[in-house]
């Protein structure tokens, strides 16, 4: 018989390893918005969506649909403005010169009500950029950006100076021949574990599809290195499920409700 749970999570193929290299140009937002889709308690609440109150025990503003892979989806998260070029309007009588233009920025945008600001995010190549824009401000008028002091801005500078430039038009260049990070792969073999896992796979059946049938003749034992390394796969990408992605997600004050808890109606 059909766990009827699974009727509700990802129809991923994980067998197909190429069906998972999106994940390698996902910004740390986008990933972890990977983790929480693949949530079965989110899952649920997307689908009674018209009955919860509020997704703030999930990090989220707003709802988003599950269905929507990191590509896509575009999740308004709960997080600090410390890691996000603040855009505001200027004084006409100032010396700055540079007006700010909606269009002139590349890239697929989405604007959302965030408090009393916007939340301005495009996919430019295959990068997002975050901002937050006044609600002040105004197409055609002066602006200024401000970059927040934390203890993270030389890490951030980078960021912000790409964003800067984005706002007159420059987007970021990205080398397509750029080496895949560790961290990377990484994700993209946790997600892919996890979304076996979901379906009921063994672990030697997740080896396989990830190390190789000739890995796991050789080196698949009840304590192996090639078991521990499937095991510690699933671990992480529950964990990242089950809250981490939080963390990834920038989000500095979490609601009180864990989200493994009751939904909040």
């Amino acid at each position: 018989m059909t766990d009827p749970n699974l009727e509700d999570l990802p129809s991923t193929p994980w067998g197909v390893s190429a069906a998972y290299l999106y994940l390698l140009d996902l910004d740390d937002s986008a990933l972890a918005w990977e983790y929480l889709r693949r949530h079965p308690g989110y899952r649920l609440d997307w689908k009674r969506r018209k009955r919860v109150v509020s997704f703030a025990r999930w990090g989220l503003r707003y709802c988003e649909d599950p269905d929507l892979d990191g590509r896509l989806a575009h999740p308004l998260w709960r997080s600090s403005p410390d890691g996000l070029l603040q855009v505001r309007a200027a004084h006409a009588r100032s010396a700055v010169t540079r007006r700010f233009d909606l269009w002139r920025i590349s890239g697929r945008k989405r604007l959302a009500l965030d408090g009393s600001d916007l939340s301005l995010t495009t996919d430019l190549s295959a990068q997002r950029m975050h901002l937050s824009l006044s609600g002040s401000l105004a197409d055609g008028t002066p602006y200024a950006g401000a970059v927040p002091l934390t203890r993270n801005l030389r890490g951030n500078l980078g960021t912000f100076i790409a964003q800067a430039q984005a706002l007159e038009g420059h987007p970021p260049q990205v080398d397509p021949a750029r080496a895949v990070s560790r961290g990377a792969l990484l994700h993209l073999r946790a997600l892919q574990a996890l979304d076996a896992a979901q379906v009921g796979a063994s672990q030697r059946d997740i080896a396989q599809v990830l190390f190789g049938l000739e890995a796991v003749v050789l080196r698949w034992h009840e304590d192996g290195e090639l078991r521990a390394q499937v095991r510690h796969l699933l671990r992480r990408a529950e964990a990242l499920m089950n809250g981490g992605y939080l963390t990834l997600a920038g989000v500095s004050h979490p609601a009180t409700n864990h989200p493994g808890d009751e939904p909040v109606r």
